[in-house]
């Protein structure tokens, strides 16, 4: 999990380009736990949205595009979930989702 939450704390200092707001809150919802990264960088262009979590997708010049599809597949082996709010422009907000107890 470690490795999530710095790619996307990475991933969100990146779309800021060095100034900006970033936002870390947590919240205990039901059976699960959520982890809400936010920013008021670059935003995500709609018609990238859908790839962001596929392999070798990137919009950046250096990246690999793997970064996020190794996220996806963390918290998914965690049993969790992202969800990912974005508006080019004004900033994204990537929500972790996880169990908040063993079953």
């Amino acid at each position: 999990l470690k490795q999530v939450f710095l790619n996307l704390l990475l991933n969100s200092l990146d779309a800021m380009n060095g100034h900006g707001r970033l936002d870390i809150a947590t919240a205990a919802r039901g059976a699960e736990l959520e982890v809400a990264i936010a920013d008021n960088g670059a935003g995500i262009a709609p018609k990238d949205l859908p790839h962001i979590f596929d392999p070798f997708f990137s919009t950046k010049t250096d990246g690999t595009g793997l970064g996020l599809a190794i996220v996806q597949g963390i918290v998914q082996e965690h049993r969790g979930h992202i969800k990912v709010q974005s508006q080019l422009g004004q900033g994204t907000t990537m929500c972790v989702f996880l169990p908040a107890a063993a079953d």
